[in-house]
């Protein structure tokens, strides 16, 4: 976080530059999503033309990125235009749009001097940027996988909030780990303490090892739905740990998340030991290709107080960051009360029919509506075509459309939910 002076500074800056020089305009919110939305941007520039576009992964990993960068044309708007990307988190995106000028948490590419390749038909891209020379800007549009109403800014003016897909979630645990289902009840019982005797998801009264968990800070629409599901309560704090050290293909250390840190869960002021997390679901399903035969567990201090023990891992995670590492054989999907998904099929996962069936009809409840916000009093002129752009275009992206884990078409949806873990009923 920087000093409250240069906040200031940066406030004053934002407040008299327009926000919309030079046709750029700033997206932020949901990494859970970020694979729908940046097809999506990309399908669309592809209409519009000749386009360029680069992010911060390797190439060909647009989808895994944290910030990027499109500029070319988008269909409904004159001249060229510059869509910045910067995936924080839901309830961080929303956060973002609340602040406005004073938003610090969200920073984007600058608009020129970051494309080096030439712009194409197919886009031109460009990877592995660095964010070093980031910029802050005001937020224009946030995805979030929860609705405003389930974040500290539910009286805030946003526009728009309309759903536009069903975002998946599943359980997940570690490689060699022997589990298989996690019930709401069990999951509950794990965040509470922070571990749990393996013997509560085994059966087996013998079964000598822990389980630990894993998870997101409160930054995060992910976190935000699996305390909203599960019954646990989106505003109570819970104990996670962190990944801390690996040899090989082993786990070597786990800590629990220390307050005052990278990790901490600030958004609301609860930052305190075991209660934050990853900033995103690509930095949890890294800890989840690792075997667990002898670890070292850490308090939030770094004492050791249990040394060379097995352990296993569980978290609660979007589909699309599962599929990563369960289609290569490196992480175990779990039912979620014995109800489970096959995202197997391909190396980075997708929804066979009867997964999409289970979602349509009600049956596997682990899932939440993306909703698309404005920032108050932009919905209008290009800020307006890119939203609709957007809305309109994003089910092509979701599945039963294509074979994709990305999320459900929702005018495929069967059954539906009148808030974030709510009643699930036709």
């Amino acid at each position: 976080m920087k000093p409250t002076k240069y906040i200031a500074a940066l406030a004053v800056i934002a407040i008299t530059t327009p926000a919309f020089a030079g046709g750029t305009f700033n997206l932020t919110g949901s990494t859970a999503f970020r694979s729908a939305v940046c097809n999506t941007l990309k399908a669309k520039f592809a209409a519009g033309g000749n386009y360029q576009y680069g992010h911060d992964q390797a190439a060909g990993s647009l989808t895994s990125c944290n910030y990027a960068i499109f500029t070319g044309t988008f269909p409904g708007i004159t001249g060229t235009t510059t869509i910045r990307c910067c995936f924080t988190g839901s309830v961080e995106g929303v956060r973002s749009l609340v602040l406005g000028a004073s938003d610090t948490y969200a920073t984007y590419y600058p608009s020129t001097a970051v494309l080096t390749t030439a712009a194409s038909s197919t886009g031109g891209e460009t990877a592995s940027i660095g964010s070093g020379g980031n910029v802050t800007a005001v937020a224009n549009i946030a995805f979030s996988d929860v609705s405003k109403a389930s974040t500290p800014y539910s009286g805030a003016a946003l526009d728009k909030g309309d759903p536009m897909g069903v975002i998946v979630f599943t359980m997940l645990t570690n490689n060699g780990s022997p589990i298989t289902n996690v019930t709401s009840q069990q999951y509950r019982a794990l965040l509470t303490q922070g571990y749990q005797p393996q013997s509560m998801f085994t059966f087996n009264p013998a079964d000598p090892y822990y389980v630990f968990a894993e998870g997101r800070n409160d930054s995060s629409g992910t976190r935000t739905t699996a305390l909203a599901e599960t019954g646990y309560g989106i505003t109570t704090p819970v104990n996670q740990y962190i990944t801390t050290a690996h040899s090989g293909t082993a786990i070597s250390t786990i800590k629990l998340t220390p307050a005052a840190s990278a990790y901490s869960s600030t958004v609301w002021g609860q930052d305190q030991a075991g209660n934050g997390g990853y900033t995103s679901g690509g930095s949890v399903r890294g800890d989840f290709q690792w075997t667990g035969a002898s670890v070292n567990v850490q308090d939030d201090q770094g004492n050791t107080v249990l040394s060379g023990a097995q352990v296993n891992l569980v978290t609660w995670i979007g589909a699309t960051d599962a599929g990563k590492v369960i289609g290569a054989g490196n992480a175990k999907l779990c039912a979620y009360n014995g109800v489970s998904l096959d995202l197997s099929n391909v190396q980075n996962g997708n929804f066979s029919a009867n997964d999409i069936a289970k979602i349509q009809n009600g049956s596997y409840t682990a899932w939440g509506y993306e909703r698309l916000y404005v920032a108050s009093g932009q919905y209008a002129g290009d800020v307006k075509s890119i939203t609709d752009g957007l809305l309109g275009s994003v089910n092509a992206q979701l599945a039963p459309n294509i074979a994709s884990n990305q999320g459900i078409d929702m005018s495929t949806m069967n059954v539906s939910r009148q808030t974030d873990g709510g009643l699930v009923a036709p």
